[in-house]
């Protein structure tokens, strides 16, 4: 009899501890079920944005095209700044368009300005003191585009030394402000050289 009741014991004992271990297993298996179905993950966007700098003549000629200065006076002056009326004592046509420049890339740059010639080289003469060939630099219509090396409007003599004279530093990259304007001077001798008469305007670049 004391045989049947130890057993009985122990089937309750082994009952009851199954019981537990099942509850066990079940609360783990919930809450591993439960983590996994509120887990995270992640995916990473990546890319590069490379860096560009790049300008451009978006007006790049000024021709006064065939003319003469008058006679009886020493010289004539042809500018690109002075309105309509931008030639005196002489009957060129008169041109008011100037160089554009834009900055076209991302990046904030420094702009120098050279030409290929000086005021001798280019246009020669004595009378009235001699030939004159002059720069200027300006916002065209964009405010704000440039942060002046020179003086914004004054007339710069021209620089014939690569890679010029520094005019903007920087000339800036963003959409709003990235265009200056340079408009050009040149006082001729009635004793100047004759014929077609040319130069070249060079802008050159570096980022910052």
């Amino acid at each position: 009899m004391k045989t049947d009741n130890a057993l009985l014991i122990i089937a309750l004992i082994a009952v009851v501890v199954s019981v537990i271990g099942a509850g066990i297993t079940y609360n783990y298996a919930s809450s591993f079920r439960s983590r996994w179905m509120t887990g995270l993950a992640t995916g990473t966007v990546n890319l590069t944005v490379e860096s560009a700098a790049s300008i451009n003549f978006t007006t790049d000629e000024i021709n006064w095209g065939s003319g003469r200065v008058n006679p009886g006076v020493d010289n004539a002056t042809l500018n690109t700044a002075g309105g309509a009326n931008n030639i005196t004592n002489g009957n060129w046509t008169g041109n008011t368009a100037g160089f554009v420049i834009e900055n076209l890339g991302n990046e904030n740059v420094t702009l120098e300005i050279a030409t290929g010639k000086t005021a001798a080289t280019f246009i020669s003469g004595t009378a009235g003191g001699g030939p004159s060939y002059r720069f200027n630099v300006s916002d065209n219509t964009e405010d704000g585009s440039c942060e002046y090396n020179v003086t914004e409007g004054d007339w710069n003599v021209v620089n014939t030394t690569s890679p010029g004279t520094l005019v903007c530093r920087p000339l800036y990259a963003a959409d709003a402000t990235d265009v200056v304007r340079i408009d050009v001077e040149v006082v001729i001798p009635s004793d100047s050289l004759i014929g077609e008469l040319t130069d070249t305007f060079t802008a050159t670049i570096a980022a910052i």
